[in-house]
């Protein structure tokens, strides 16, 4: 045990004050569907867009280069997608691994999607959560201080991804 005066045992964040002071905007019902609209009322940091699908940085990432695939059509589940969406979802969702292999080199990486509140949905709207793994993710920050440390700001790193969207594009053999 370290002696360590309470004070100490805290990451210290006044922004984070600024942040608790937001109120959730109450007349948007889906975020994703605000950032489909254009609402400027909600960021969006998308990499890649065509008319069925976005993909985007997370803007509360869980690591550096987290990536969404986001279908533009408000869904809460796979099982209300039709075949060929499904189909464009997941071969969207190979070239974004390949995008993020060649950009950000990840040891792996996790993929995810959680359908259901008590699944862990945070947005009631389908999408596909894309989670670089890198080898030395595990540091003195994470390990003893439970806090992670990104190593790239999202501005930096959407730009590095957009330099190389190419990779994105034609992902459904040119049907978009």
């Amino acid at each position: 045990m370290t002696d360590l005066k309470p004070y100490e045992e805290y990451l210290w964040s006044p922004k984070r004050k600024e942040y608790e002071g937001n109120k959730a905007l109450e007349d948007i019902d889906c975020v994703f569907c605000a950032q489909v609209e254009g609402d400027d009322r909600v960021s969006k940091m998308a990499v890649y867009e065509d008319d069925f699908l976005m993909v985007e940085m997370n803007i509360f990432p869980y690591n550096s280069g987290h990536l969404m695939i986001v279908p533009k059509r408000h869904v809460n589940s796979l099982t209300d997608l039709e075949d060929e969406e499904r189909n464009r979802l997941f071969s969207m969702v190979s070239k974004v691994e390949e995008l993020q292999r060649e950009v950000v080199q990840p040891a792996g990486i996790d993929m995810g999607m959680n359908i259901g509140k008590e699944a862990g949905e945070s947005i009631p709207h389908l999408h596909v959560q894309m989670v670089p793994v890198y080898e030395k993710d595990r540091g003195f920050m994470e390990t003893a201080l439970n806090t992670k440390v990104m190593k790239e700001s999202l501005e930096d790193t959407k730009e590095r991804y957009e330099q190389n969207v190419e990779i994105l594009e034609n992902y459904n053999g040119g049907n978009e």
